[in-house]
């Protein structure tokens, strides 16, 4: 049985998460450490995110699971510690909505307005060829 441990990460799981972050195409615009959560399965970096405090919203974004540590369930353990730690309307944009309504996301056609300038920016900056959807988690 694996051990794992959600922190904020250290400065060397940090630059591990800066990298990961660009190989994945995630959001890595004006990234802090402070703003970070990791997941270590084993003493290994697994999993990581971070809340995005806007003047309008909360957003959860570069979110990520390293290859390994895939199908494991980690994701969904580093999102509902961020669902824990804050009590108050959290917004993310994502292509793969069905992962985070099993948390109790709902996709919404009204949000922030800096969560629209995320959808925009993801749509020329991060482009994919799935449909990018905003969704929130009510408190």
């Amino acid at each position: 049985m694996s051990t794992t441990i959600i922190h904020q990460p250290s400065e060397s799981e940090f630059e591990q998460v800066k990298k990961y972050a660009r190989q994945f195409n995630l959001d890595d615009e004006n990234m802090e450490r402070s703003q970070f959560k990791v997941l270590l399965s084993d003493n290994k970096l697994a999993a990581f995110g971070r809340l995005k405090v806007h003047k309008d919203a909360i957003e959860l974004c570069t979110l990520g699971v390293v290859e390994e540590f895939r199908g494991k369930k980690l994701g969904e353990a580093l999102v509902r510690d961020f669902i824990n730690q804050i009590n108050q309307d959290l917004y993310l944009v994502t292509v793969i909505p069905t992962f985070f309504s099993k948390m109790g996301f709902k996709e919404v056609k009204e949000y922030p307005a800096s969560i629209k300038e995320k959808t925009e920016m993801c749509g020329t900056k991060h482009h994919v060829d799935e449909v990018y959807v905003v969704m929130k988690h009510s408190s």
